[in-house]
């Protein structure tokens, strides 16, 4: 482990750009940070370091051995991690966000059945419609449906997502019952349109599977937020598509009539999310466990 001093050495002082303040995090001297910087660029035979009175800025050789040493850092922090956590109860907090409407159906029960199985594990849920850095803001996990852009990122499939095409029984006895995708060029389409929803949009699978366009339909209403748009099909404005868990209970009480039955609708899957190459704590191992197994038996 005497090679892996000067390392931790080499990172506080890139990071802080200052022996001073690199010394006072390690708890040691600035002519003991000094001294093991000056001896790391001997071993190595390269300058790692540029040196003005005022900061200290890596080489490029330098800028590059940082980048490999907070990777050998972080593998042995995580390493540590790992025996030290083997035999622990599973405890700490979770961050997690989710989209808005998965969140606020879905969520409330899931946690508190994972709560009454871990209570020692606490939330911090965020709920929120928009495309979320969750490697930069710090989350744990994110809740997504559709594709993964981000190759930071690992997805584990945990469940589907299945769309039903619907209506208010009051909108279809005053506009009529669509026969064909044709016919709804003459009614009230309902879209949801914002940062998360954009990526499955109902109407952009079915022009693309079926062969036609409603781009020029006036009788649409647009909004950021699904359950707006829910609220107002109930209410019987309009057409939508919505997710089963949103509909189904309207379905069966007669609130919503579901159209288009014999069409296949593309199945979205749901997907928890974390950054790769992260050690996974007990906490955080024992949430993807668990919400696998939710949804497997659901």
């Amino acid at each position: 482990m005497s090679r892996i001093d000067p390392l931790q050495t080499f990172v506080a002082v890139v990071r802080t750009r200052n022996f001073t303040s690199a010394a006072d995090s390690l708890g040691v001297t600035p002519s003991a940070v000094s001294k093991q910087i000056s001896t790391l660029e001997e071993r190595l035979g390269v300058r790692l370091l540029n040196r003005t009175t005022r900061s200290v800025s890596p080489t490029e050789a330098g800028q590059m051995f940082y980048q490999h040493c907070e990777n050998i850092l972080d593998s042995i922090s995580e390493a540590e991690k790992l025996v030290t956590d083997f035999d622990d109860t599973p405890k700490g907090r979770l961050r997690i966000t989710a989209m808005s409407n998965f969140g606020r159906r879905e969520l409330a029960r899931i946690f508190n059945d994972f709560s009454n199985e871990y209570p020692d594990i606490s939330f911090d849920l965020h709920i929120s419609d928009r495309p979320v850095d969750i490697v930069k803001e710090g989350f744990d996990f994110a809740l997504r449906i559709g594709s993964l852009e981000d190759s930071r990122l690992i997805a584990k499939p945990v469940a589907e997502q299945r769309i039903v095409i619907c209506a208010s029984p009051e909108y279809l006895k005053k506009w009529g019952t669509p026969a064909s995708l044709e016919d709804l060029a003459n009614h009230r389409i309902l879209i949801v349109a914002n940062a998360e929803y954009a990526r499955i949009n109902w109407l952009r699978q079915f022009e693309k599977d079926h062969g036609f366009s409603l781009a020029g339909i006036e009788r649409k209403l647009t909004v950021n937020d699904i359950d707006l748009v829910y609220e107002a099909c109930i209410a019987g404005m309009g057409i939508t598509a919505l997710p089963t868990y949103i509909a189904e209970r309207h379905l069966n009480n007669g609130e919503l009539v579901r159209l288009f039955n014999e069409m296949d609708i593309p199945i979205r899957t749901i997907k928890v999310v974390f950054p790769q190459n992260r050690y996974l704590a007990n906490k955080s191992r024992a949430f993807l466990d668990f919400i696998t197994a939710y949804f497997s038996h659901s």
